[in-house]
């Protein structure tokens, strides 16, 4: 039998559905500090007026026969994950998605319509238990940044450090030393506390205040927070020989955060609601440039410019 499961990231619920039985609901315990009061092992029946998108998880079929009908439009190769987007007959959005290039045979295949409310995860090639939660987390974090593009909300990729209430978001290109320069306020910044170290949530309410707020997808580091904080800064890291810090305004403010902000920006809509989100953070958040070295002094000289 399937049971369902809801949680709520940022303000936003989604629904997952898939068999009472699957050893994956035990890999998912980066999950259980968002569940929905109420939302759990309930009978398989998604809301999805009150949820931004409900996946159904199938563990048997492989979703061959979709992307064998599907067009192909783009693929996405880094170091997190292998994407391939697609678009099937139906006019559904086809996703295959793996741990890298040599695995995207034995990916999982998400199908998504055009409203993102009901979806679809073909697990049936994905045939161990590494590989498979690997596949439903960067489905679920996909399907969260597409469905809340439109709701003055974003997932950035950044580590946050919360400090005498607030939040500081640091991101830059991989390798810059996001979660360095986090540890770096941790252990120099009293009461400093990590809330995520990969992917926050970003949400601009009705006043046009930007909270930041923990989820269930934290990278390498196992912090999965239920929290939210005003969001004080966010500063882009660069290494360099020297620490200095910068404000950045205007076209240079966008820039430096749009880089980090996930979201299907070939879509006009999604597009056109990340662009206004990031113009409203922008407008209420402090933006900086950090150039530093990985050392006490820069968390410091950081955190005295721009609490």
């Amino acid at each position: 039998m399937d049971i369902l499961k809801s949680y709520i990231v940022g303000g936003h619920r989604f629904s997952v559905s898939m068999p009472e039985n699957s050893v994956l609901w035990n890999k998912m315990d980066n999950y259980s500090p968002f569940l929905e009061e109420g939302g759990e092992n309930i009978p398989d029946s998604c809301d999805s007026q009150e949820s931004v998108f409900c996946l159904n998880i199938d563990l048997i079929s492989g979703g061959e026969e979709i992307v064998s009908k599907s067009k192909h439009l783009a693929e996405f190769d880094d170091d997190t994950a292998y994407i391939s987007l697609m678009s099937s007959s139906e006019n559904e959005r086809v996703f295959v998605i793996s741990l890298n290039r040599e695995l995207r045979d034995r990916g999982g295949v998400l199908v998504a319509g055009s409203d993102l409310k009901t979806c679809r995860l073909y697990m049936g090639k994905c045939n161990n238990e590494r590989h498979g939660i690997f596949v439903v987390n960067n489905a679920l974090m996909l399907l969260y940044a597409l469905s809340t593009a439109v709701k003055d909300t974003i997932l950035i990729h950044s580590s946050v450090a919360v400090a005498d209430g607030l939040g500081y978001a640091f991101l830059g290109k991989s390798g810059t030393g996001k979660s360095t320069h986090t540890r770096l306020w941790l252990n120099n910044i009293a009461g400093t506390w990590l809330l995520n170290d990969d992917n926050p949530v970003v949400r601009v309410d009705e006043k046009g205040d930007a909270m930041v707020y923990g989820s269930p997808w934290s990278g390498k580091t196992p912090c999965y927070r239920n929290a939210g904080v005003p969001l004080r800064a966010i500063v882009r890291l660069s290494q360099a020989p020297y620490n200095k810090i910068s404000r950045l305004t205007g076209v240079s403010a966008y820039a430096a955060l749009a880089p980090s902000a996930s979201s299907m920006k070939w879509e006009k809509s999604m597009a056109d609601g990340l662009h206004e989100t990031i113009s409203k953070i922008v407008m209420s958040v402090g933006i900086f440039h950090l150039e530093c070295l990985p050392d006490a002094d820069a968390a410091r000289i950081c955190h005295n410019a721009i609490k």
